[in-house]
């Protein structure tokens, strides 16, 4: 099927679901959602952006430059996770818990504002990998339609560079508690000083970029390019010391998103 068929297809079935919320956290395959809803249902399409510590900061303003350009009206829903004592001691199903609380949430505004559907950008691929949040999202009755329509991430990559929508080629971008092992209580202030290794790290040039918090305050650095970040190891420890972080490693390993998965069955201890 060519990308225009597939396209088709998609805006077809977003057409019929008449109002729509997308979920929408900046991200590609939410940036996708987003603008095939917009195409498709104009005014009677919104993107409800959830804002909270655990969402990295360039992320959020990324959302809101591209609601702007897709055109589409972008809602703020501010959420506490961080409050939350199973998402706090950040056991291995964390994201089940943290996403039934967004998607009540969502629920909340989208029945106020009279939508009757709320659609995610969870794609074919994400099935492949440890994802207690799709249990979650698929009880709460949100609609997966690249799910459904058996589209991976790569295929949102194709169809992001054929509508010609910035960003198509950015890297995966995970929610910080993503940064911490299982087990490892996830708080404010390690949230923060996550965040802020990661943007210093990316101002220095690097596009893949995972700071890993473990205990003892020690950083394992995942990126695109150990060599580069070995010549720079002086600049990135002194940055990550100012934040906090007593040790800084660098992961030998190539980059992976969902890493800390392998941590599921373990406990962390400080």
């Amino acid at each position: 099927m060519s990308a225009t068929e597939r396209i088709a297809e998609l805006s077809s079935a977003i057409k019929a679901r008449g109002r729509l919320v997308v979920l929408f956290s900046g991200g590609l395959d939410s940036a996708l959602l987003a603008k095939l809803a917009h195409d498709a249902l104009g005014d009677n399409a919104v993107a409800l952006t959830i804002d909270s510590a655990v969402v990295p900061r360039s992320e959020f303003t990324a959302s809101q430059r591209l609601a702007a350009e897709i055109g589409i009206r972008q809602h703020i829903l501010s959420v506490e996770e961080l409050e939350l004592e199973h998402f706090k001691t950040n056991a291995a199903d964390r994201c089940y818990d943290c996403r039934k609380s967004r998607d009540a949430a969502a629920w909340l505004w989208a029945d106020s504002q009279g939508f009757t559907a709320i659609a995610d950008g969870l794609n074919h691929t994400d099935l492949s990998d440890y994802r207690p949040g799709l249990k979650a999202a698929t009880e709460d009755r949100i609609w997966h339609p690249f799910i459904e329509f058996k589209i991976g991430k790569e295929d949102i990559r194709a169809l992001s560079r054929e509508l010609g929508l910035s960003g198509w080629d950015r890297p995966s971008m995970a929610c910080l508690a993503s940064r911490f092992p299982h087990g490892y209580e996830v708080t404010p202030t390690r949230v923060s000083r996550v965040d802020g290794a990661e943007e210093f790290i990316r101002e220095l040039g690097f596009v893949k970029v995972r700071v890993r918090h473990f205990p003892h305050n020690l950083a394992l650095v995942e990126v695109d390019d150990t060599a580069r970040a070995v010549e720079m190891r002086h600049q990135i420890t002194a940055k990550l010391r100012e934040l906090g972080f007593s040790f800084v490693s660098l992961n030998l390993e190539a980059f992976a998103s969902g890493s800390m998965n392998k941590t599921a069955d373990t406990e962390a201890t400080d």
